[in-house]
């Protein structure tokens, strides 16, 4: 369970974002919306950085992390029409 604390952390700012949103912390409607662009933010940074952390140049980290951001949107519409 301690090798898998990137996966809870990386769900964090999602479940605080929904839970903020349930409790009346802020309005619920379009709250997906606002998620699902965090997320998309999100895997475009640790996708750069982490591309940084393994030497490559800049160009290649944000041309990586762009492909992370984009392999999460081309997930989450797979799925949403797949429901």
């Amino acid at each position: 369970m301690l090798a898998e604390w990137p996966l809870v952390l990386a769900a964090l700012p999602t479940t605080l974002l929904l839970c903020g949103a349930g409790l009346g912390w802020w309005r619920s409607e379009g709250i997906e919306c606002a998620a699902f662009g965090i997320n998309t933010v999100l895997l475009l940074c640790w996708g750069l950085l982490a591309s940084r952390a393994t030497g490559r140049t800049w160009g290649q980290a944000v041309r990586i992390g762009c492909a992370d951001a984009l392999l999460g949107v081309a997930v989450a519409l797979v799925s949403t029409l797949l429901k």
